[in-house]
C-alpha cells in the first residue's frame, strides 16, 4: 500500500509498505512441485515447526532484490527513517550512498518480512525483536 504525497516529490512509504509490496509480488511464485506460492508456503511452515525452509525464503529475498532496485530515493529514505534502526541514525544519506542505504534495508526488511510471515510481527513491537538473543 502506497500513499502519495506531496513531500519529496514521490510516494512516501514506511517499512510496513514495503514489506506488504514485497510480499504481495512475492505471492505470485509459486515453485516448481508446490500448490501455494512462496508466501503462503513460508507461512505454514513457520506455523508448523517455527522455521522456514531457506526455498521458499530465497525467492522472497530475491523479491525484494527487484523492489529496492525499483523504489526511489525518496522512497528509499523514508522507508530507512521509518525503520528503529533508520531512527537511531543521524545520517542522511544521498544518491551517491544508495549501495549503502541499499545493504541497510536489505537486512532490516527482510528481518520484519520473516517476522510477518512467522506471525512475531502482527503488532510491529520492535521491543519484543530488542529482546531476542542474536
Amino acid at each position: 500500500m502506497r500513499v502519495a504525497t506531496q513531500a519529496g516529490g514521490g510516494d512516501f512509504m514506511n517499512y510496513h509498505d514495503a514489506v506488504t509490496d514485497v510480499l504481495e509480488k512475492a505471492g505470485r511464485i509459486i515453485l516448481p512441485g508446490q500448490a501455494v506460492d512462496v508466501v503462503a508456503a513460508a507461512e505454514q511452515e513457520f506455523a508448523r515447526h517455527g522455521t522456514c525452509d531457506a526455498r521458499f525464503l530465497e525467492p522472497i529475498e530475491r523479491m525484494l532484490s527487484e523492489c529496492l532496485q525499483q523504489w526511489t530515493v525518496v522512497q528509499k529514505r523514508a522507508i530507512w527513517r521509518s525503520t528503529e534502526a533508520g531512527q537511531a541514525d543521524d545520517i542522511d544519506f544521498d544518491e551517491s550512498e544508495l549501495p549503502w542505504i541499499d545493504v541497510h534495508l536489505e537486512g532490516e526488511l527482510m528481518h520484519h518480512i520473516i517476522d510477518r510471515l512467522s506471525g512475531k510481527g502482527a503488532g510491529d513491537n520492535n521491543a519484543e525483536r530488542d529482546q531476542e538473543p542474536w
